[in-house]
């Protein structure tokens, strides 16, 4: 298979948004046909080869494993070696980890414990078990730059030197840090080195539904929306004869007007995959921040597309909506807020999915992050646009059109069933 025809990548969180993407890019195969021979997607949740909607096996794509049903959550590294060893075909060839695992927890304390543990478990697992080890990848996200304080924490652009200024009452509740220190420890005397990626919102695909997929949550939303107000798909209201159908945008003006750096599981992905197969300009444990465009976008400019692809107006946020208090923290709504949010009219509405024909919307929809999703419109109020000079530096590919991966999600959420 040419060059790097022993590069075998291990995936973990592979369902996820970005790890289902990770393993959809390096069957592409991307950068190209042979820089990977193997790839192993591991999954706590159950999925099939088929329900993963990835490329099917052909000759110039790696050769694909799927196990499920790895919970990191419990045991030790011995332990997991040892499963690993099992269930995974030549585990000990394995040449690039791609880590995309994490697990919310109500007490910010105890969810650093928990997935810094996780974590410690995988590597210690693959320094036992994987002589050859080569590289680890792993994504963080603006938390790490305090974005969750209300009003954020830094004046942005944001750069990656900044999280090195995180005040220590913020960085005890995040776990990148811990995952930093870990990696540097793990690594001494080895031959591997790593790199972390840092995101804002991440849109695309995933199979199975998402617990904080804004790209699926509002997905549903605009569709149950069309579909009760008459518009079926992706129709424009011309081509059905129906009047246009106003949907105001979910939140209050100042986040409609906020600047930020959106990036597509596309690009997160790809850009992982570079950075890994290019350790002496993108490893020793370098952030860099990645997004589709070094020119910020608002979500007041991306909504009216979202609502044209199903047919429907998007406008700003009802009246009632534009002005609100600015000091509210991520999972909290205002006081006075539309009739119904976006979680609350898919809940109410879901079983029009099954009627439709959208025969996995039921089961693959957003969980847990239901009410976070429904406040995103709120909270976020303030500008956390992300400085892109570090990953263009890199020689990696330029900018793209941030909504570009919002449509490939819609597309894709689709025909999987997810929405009508």
């Amino acid at each position: 298979m040419g060059e790097g025809s022993n590069h075998h990548a291990i995936v973990f969180g592979a369902s996820g948004l970005i790890g289902w993407a990770l393993v959809d890019q390096l069957l592409g195969p991307y950068p190209h046909a042979g820089s990977f021979s193997k790839v192993t997607a591991v999954t706590n949740r159950p999925l099939t080869r088929s329900d993963a909607h990835w490329p099917e096996p052909g000759s110039h794509r790696p050769n694909l494993q799927l196990v499920s049903g790895i919970d990191l959550r419990h045991g030790d590294a011995a332990a997991l070696a040892e499963c690993l060893k099992q269930v995974v075909q030549d585990i000990e060839s394995v040449t690039h980890i791609y880590y995309l695992v994490f697990t919310a927890v109500e007490d910010d304390i105890e969810e650093v414990t928990t997935n810094k543990g996780m974590f410690q478990n995988v590597i210690d697992a693959h320094n036992l078990l994987c002589p050859n080890l080569q590289f680890v990848a792993f994504a963080g996200g603006t938390r790490g730059y305090g974005i969750y304080a209300p009003g954020g924490t830094f004046t942005p652009p944001l750069t990656e030197d900044m999280v090195n200024n995180l005040p220590p009452s913020h960085a005890k509740t995040v776990v990148y840090p811990a995952y930093r220190e870990l990696l540097d420890v793990a690594r001494k005397g080895k031959k591997w080195t790593w790199c972390e990626v840092c995101p804002d919102a991440i849109v695309g695909f995933t199979p199975n539904g998402s617990q904080f997929s804004l790209a699926l949550h509002w997905a549903q939303y605009l569709s149950l929306y069309a579909v009760n107000h008459g518009i079926i798909g992706s129709n424009p209201p011309e081509a059905s004869n129906t009047a246009a159908v106003e949907i105001p945008f979910p939140g209050n003006s100042a986040s409609a007007n906020s600047p930020f750096s959106p990036v597509s599981s596309k690009t997160l992905a790809r850009f992982m995959i570079y950075a890994s197969l290019h350790p002496e300009t993108c490893g020793d444990g370098r952030l860099f921040n990645v997004a589709d465009n070094e020119t910020p976008c608002k979500y007041g400019e991306i909504w009216p597309k979202l609502a044209k692809w199903f047919g429907l107006v998007g406008v700003g946020p009802a009246g009632n909506m534009q002005d609100q208090d600015n000091t509210l923290k991520v999972g909290e709504l205002p006081q006075t807020t539309p009739a119904v949010t976006p979680g609350e009219y898919v809940a109410k509405y879901r079983d029009t999915f099954a009627k439709h024909g959208a025969v996995n919307a039921a089961s693959g929809g957003v969980g847990v992050g239901s009410r976070q999703l429904d406040s995103v419109g709120y909270w976020l109020t303030f500008d956390r646009q992300m400085s892109l000079q570090k990953l263009r530096a890199t020689g990696f590919e330029g900018d793209i059109d941030p909504v570009q991966g919002w449509l490939e999600a819609l597309e894709k959420f689709r025909a999987a069933g997810l929405i009508i």
